[in-house]
């Protein structure tokens, strides 16, 4: 445990009690459940077997390609082909660990249709303005157009895609991730909650209250230590992002 987290930790004890703690702290598996045999992340399988182990939601990314085909995927490029100035057809040449395709957004929504599990979508940054606007665009119309709309929820480092996805679906749940709007600010832009990285709420600590006093989710990422889970569900955070879920719903319980 670092030391920022560790101060977090003296302070939420001594003032444990201002937390709203009967609500159960629920989990979100980081990129799906991919840290199991035959799964990888932002796959369909992890998608599915977060579904299966019974998460809240299953975090994955989108990026939007030359082609405007949405693909679910981390990173900006792919074996250094960058993945939003190059086609569909090039990206998908190159399978993801356990030998699946990388999905498009088409196929990868299609996939939760029959799950229960939210998905917990995040717009990733793009390499220009108008290349993102297009992305959340096709995306919450992509969402819409599958009647997904109730069980998606939205995040980004982007200020902008968050206040645009604002202005597109102002009923949807929106949270910014990038650490440095408070609680007010987030408030104020729309945003339904914070989910910040542990060291960000370890600075302040005192923005859980905050959130929860404004009506806002506090939800912490990634966090893998099992100490370092009990501890947030201790300190009464409403989501932690993990990238093991297994173990994190058992002390969630």
């Amino acid at each position: 445990m670092t030391h920022s987290i560790k101060t977090l930790f003296v302070t939420i004890m001594a003032c444990i009690a201002c937390n709203t703690l009967d609500a159960q702290t629920q989990i979100i598996a980081h990129r799906g459940y991919w840290d199991t045999a035959g799964s990888a992340q932002n796959s369909i399988t992890s998608l599915k077997l977060a579904d299966k182990i019974g998460c809240y939601g299953s975090e994955f990314d989108v990026h939007l390609t030359k082609d405007n085909q949405i693909v679910v995927f981390h990173d900006d490029d792919v074996h250094k082909i960058a993945i939003q100035t190059h086609d569909y057809k090039t990206i998908k040449k190159f399978p993801l660990k356990n030998g699946e395709t990388i999905p498009t957004l088409d196929e990868y929504l299609e996939a939760a249709k029959p799950l229960t599990t939210r998905l917990i979508l995040e717009i990733k940054q793009q390499y220009s303005k108008s290349h993102e606007d297009s992305l959340v665009d096709q995306t919450v119309a992509m969402v819409k157009a599958k009647g997904l709309q109730q069980r998606t929820e939205y995040i980004s480092f982007s200020k902008n895609a968050c206040e645009r996805l604002h202005q597109l679906c102002p009923d949807a749940k929106i949270a910014y991730l990038n650490g440095d709007w408070d609680p007010q600010t987030s408030k104020a832009k729309g945003m339904t909650g914070i989910d910040y990285n542990a060291q960000v709420l370890a600075l302040h600590p005192d923005w859980i209250k905050e959130c929860h006093d404004l009506g806002l989710t506090v939800n912490v990422w990634t966090v893998n230590d099992l100490n370092d889970i009990d501890q947030w569900i201790k300190a009464g955070v409403d989501f932690i992002t993990t990238n093991k879920p297994v173990e994190a719903l058992k002390l969630a319980k």
